[in-house]
């Protein structure tokens, strides 16, 4: 399933590169973009997915704010 997430911090291109390694880091998801302050993720396993997300974007400095179901 597809999620947007959203997160603060965020202010240009170096961000942007920073929150998409480090959520491609994540094995349980795949990133499909990042943009300044939100992107799009594919988990199958959103309970095991989003405490990880929340934490590799909290370690890079851009807590998440939200994420919630994508349209398809």
């Amino acid at each position: 399933m597809r999620y947007k997430i959203r997160m603060d911090g965020m202010s240009c291109g170096h961000c942007k590169m920073a929150a998409r390694t480090a959520l491609e880091g994540v094995s349980e998801i795949e990133v499909e973009e990042v943009e300044i302050g939100e992107g799009v993720i594919r988990t199958d396993n959103p309970d095991a997915a989003v405490p990880l997300v929340r934490d590799v974007l909290e370690e890079e400095g851009y807590p998440l704010v939200s994420i919630e179901l994508a349209d398809a």
